[in-house]
């Protein structure tokens, strides 16, 4: 498959005017911004996040700036779309989370009772869906837990705010353990509230702290490989003559201390992604190596939420001639390996990453948005954001619970003590 070449400031489509939740409308609108290296965390003069390959803002949004019409809107979107590298290639649920992230500000994203619990939080009353009847993206699945569905939601809008507060204590190392943490017990309310925190499921979302000593071309590579382990652990599962060994953890089960099965399965293929990844990086008869893009950053704005897209991306296939022949022309899967989606903590900031299993080892990795915890006027929208993600992953994975084995009791005891 031909990589889409790299977007540039020159072809980047305007940011579209949003709707916000403040309360004194300014008529400000943001400008294109030139590439830097590095941003500034807000109130903090030193550098402490860099950038990963963002290239452009692809989703970024204006301030407090009167609603687009419906069909200017729906216009718009398709415009961004596709100018997208790579938005060719994009699976259902793929373009589905990129039209989300670009309306979400415009489109029901929790159910219009909800309305009730968020009293005191400043939302816009758009979020919300028109009536108990229409769908939305962030809901329970089941009635009886309305109550813990608002209040998993809640703690995720808490988490910039505790984030903060643990920074300006000094405590900068610990933050970025917060947000993990934070994420983790979210995806856990979905699991139980999808029906299969009790079954042995193959993941189809993961966390991970980023190192931050790392360079951003190390970054990058990590997070892709990541989610290549996720992708390759899908599509090993789903296989008709799927392996006798693929449940077998013993390789990774010392190197992750307390780590639940699902982690161990993904720190499983990542082993295998990673030496492939190695093998690539060997030099081709020309002598010449695939490589990656340097990354550059973007703006971001106050109040609304931030919209960014990824560059192209620079993954390479990483298989052998006869794997790729194989992978293309025997293999059977039960059903077509789902979408994946990945969320990486960088300091305090968390991306937002999705990959189709389906594609295959070459398939291109997507970067959709980044949240910002340090941000105070955010907080609302990194939680919505990450909670979008959660729940697209939870509906999937609900859909396939007849696919799963029941954990057996040590491995629940495990699962209940991560």
């Amino acid at each position: 498959m031909e990589t889409p070449p790299s977007p540039s400031l020159s072809n980047t489509p305007r940011p579209r005017l949003a709707r916000t939740s403040s309360v004194s409308p300014q008529n400000t609108t943001a400008e294109p911004q030139m590439p830097v290296s590095i941003k500034q965390e807000e109130e903090d003069r030193h550098p402490v996040i860099e950038s990963i390959d963002l290239f452009d803002q692809g989703y970024e949004s204006s301030v407090d700036a009167p609603v687009t019409a419906a069909a200017d809107l729906r216009l718009e979107l398709e415009q961004e779309k596709r100018s997208y590298p790579g938005a060719s290639t994009w699976a259902d649920e793929e373009e589905k989370l990129f039209e989300i992230l670009f309306q979400r500000a415009d489109i029901p994203l929790l159910p219009a009772h909800w309305h009730v619990d968020f009293r005191g939080i400043p939302v816009v009353d758009s979020i919300f869906s028109a009536g108990d009847g229409a769908p939305s993206i962030i809901y329970s699945r089941s009635m009886k837990k309305e109550f813990q569905a608002t209040m998993a939601l809640i703690r995720l809008i808490d988490l910039t705010s505790s984030v903060r507060t643990t920074v300006q204590l000094g405590l900068r190392k610990k933050a970025t353990q917060l947000i993990k943490r934070c994420l983790d017990k979210y995806i856990a309310w979905a699991a139980e509230d999808g029906g299969y925190s009790h079954l042995k499921i193959v993941p189809n979302i993961t966390t991970a702290v980023m190192d931050a000593e790392l360079g951003e071309k190390d970054i990058t590579s990590t997070m892709k490989n990541r989610m290549r382990a996720l992708a390759m652990a899908q599509r090993e599962f789903l296989r008709v003559d799927r392996d006798d060994s693929f449940w077998d953890v013993s390789e990774v089960e010392g190197g992750e201390k307390g780590a639940d099965f699902s982690t161990l399965i993904v720190e499983k293929y990542l082993k295998r992604v990673e030496e492939l990844s190695e093998s690539a990086k060997a030099p081709s008869r020309n002598g010449s190596r695939q490589g990656t893009p340097r990354p550059r950053s973007t703006s971001r704005d106050d109040t609304t939420p931030t919209r960014r897209r990824s560059p192209p991306s620079p993954i390479s296939n990483g298989l052998a001639p006869d794997e790729q022949q194989s992978t293309h022309g025997q293999i059977k899967y039960r059903h077509k390996p789902p979408v994946v989606y990945g969320l990486f903590i960088l300091r305090t900031s968390v991306f937002l990453l999705t990959v189709d299993s389906a594609k295959g080892d070459s398939a291109y990795v997507s970067f959709h948005v980044d949240m910002h915890f340090m941000d105070r006027h955010q907080s609302v929208w990194n939680a919505l954001t990450a909670a979008i993600a959660v729940c697209l992953a939870r509906d999937q994975l609900s859909e396939r619970t007849d696919e799963f084995e029941e954990l057996s009791a040590s491995a629940e005891e495990s699962e209940s003590e991560a």
